[in-house]
C-alpha cells in the first residue's frame, strides 16, 4: 500500500524530532564557528587610488565616446600593473624595502584593480593574511605603476589621489555569513535526520496504523503502565500464585519439633490438674 505524507504529519515529525533538529543546528554553528575562528586566515584589503590625465587632443576624442575609452584604458592599465614588468619592480621592492619575499603568482593574486564607472579614476588593491602588507603592496604597485606608465603609455600625467592605508578589519573571512551558513546546514541536515529516522522506525505506535497501513485487525489494546503500576501487578500476581499453590497442597504437616513441642504443652496441663 502506498504511503502518503500530509503537511500535518510533516508538521508532527518535526515536533517530534525538533530536539534532534535543534542539536543538529548546535553542531552546526559550532563547526562553522571553529573552522572560521581557529581554521581560515583573516584577509586584510588595502587599495590606493590613482587618477590618469590624458594628452590634450585624446581628451577631445574621449570626450565623443568617454565610456568605451574608459573601458578600454582600464584594461589596458590592468595588464600593465599585473605585468612582468610592474610585478618584478615591486617583488623586489618588497624584499629590499621590507624584506618581504614573495612570488610573482603571490604578487598577482594579491592585486586587483577597480574602476570607478565612467572615470579615468582607478584603485589598485592588495589582499594579504597581513594589514601592513597589504599596505604597502598596493603603495608600491601604485608607485611602480606610475613610474612606468608614462614610458610604455601615451598619458600626459599619472597622480596618485589616495594612498593605501592599513586596514585592521579583516574582510574575509565573515563571522556572521559563516555562522549563518553552518546554522542553516545544520538545520537542513537535522530536518533529514529527522525524516530518515521517522522512515526507518518500524514501531507501531497507535491502532490506527495497524488497520490502515497493516491492514491487520485489531483483537486488543494493552494499556500504557508506569514503573510503579507494573511492580503492584506483578506482587498481585505472585500473591495469587502462593495463594493458589496452597491451595493445591492443602494444610501442611506440623513438623517433628512442632509435635514435640505439642506434646510438651499437654504433659504441663496434665501434671497442673493433678497438683489441684
Amino acid at each position: 500500500m502506498e504511503e502518503t505524507i500530509s503537511v500535518h504529519d510533516i508538521f508532527q515529525i518535526l515536533k517530534k524530532r525538533a530536539f534532534l533538529i535543534i542539536i543538529s543546528m548546535l553542531i552546526g554553528l559550532g563547526i562553522a564557528g571553529f573552522l572560521t575562528f581557529f581554521v581560515m586566515t583573516p584577509k586584510y584589503s588595502s587599495e590606493s587610488q590613482l587618477i590618469v590625465t590624458l594628452p590634450q587632443d585624446d581628451r577631445q576624442t574621449n570626450n565623443a565616446n568617454d565610456v568605451n575609452g574608459n573601458l578600454q584604458m582600464i584594461n589596458t592599465y590592468k595588464s600593465l600593473i599585473t605585468g612582468d614588468l610592474v610585478i618584478n619592480q615591486v617583488k623586489d621592492r618588497m624584499s629590499s624595502d621590507y624584506g618581504i619575499n614573495m612570488t610573482q603568482e603571490e604578487l598577482r593574486k594579491a592585486i586587483k584593480v577597480n574602476q570607478t564607472q565612467n572615470s579615468l579614476m582607478f584603485a589598485i588593491n592588495a589582499t594579504t593574511d597581513n594589514a601592513s602588507k597589504s599596505e604597502e603592496i598596493a603603495n608600491l604597485t601604485a608607485e611602480v605603476f606610475q613610474e612606468n606608465a608614462k614610458d610604455v603609455m601615451n598619458v600626459d600625467k599619472i597622480s596618485i589621489i589616495s594612498k593605501a592605508t592599513a586596514n585592521m578589519n579583516p574582510v574575509s573571512p565573515s563571522v556572521k555569513k559563516n555562522l549563518a551558513i553552518g546554522l542553516a546546514l545544520g538545520m537542513i541536515v537535522g530536518v533529514g535526520l529527522a525524516f530518515l529516522s521517522e522512515q526507518f522506525d518500524r514501531t507501531v505506535k497507535d491502532s490506527k496504523y495497524i488497520t490502515d497501513n497493516l491492514a491487520f485487525t485489531l483483537l486488543g489494546t494493552v494499556p500504557e503502565m508506569s514503573a510503579k503500576e507494573i511492580a503492584e501487578t506483578n506482587r498481585g500476581v505472585q500473591l495469587e500464585r502462593e495463594a493458589h499453590s496452597i491451595n493445591q497442597t492443602g494444610p501442611q504437616k506440623p513438623t517433628r519439633v512442632e509435635r514435640e513441642s505439642s506434646s510438651d504443652n499437654d504433659n504441663q496441663k496434665r501434671r497442673r490438674r493433678s497438683r489441684v
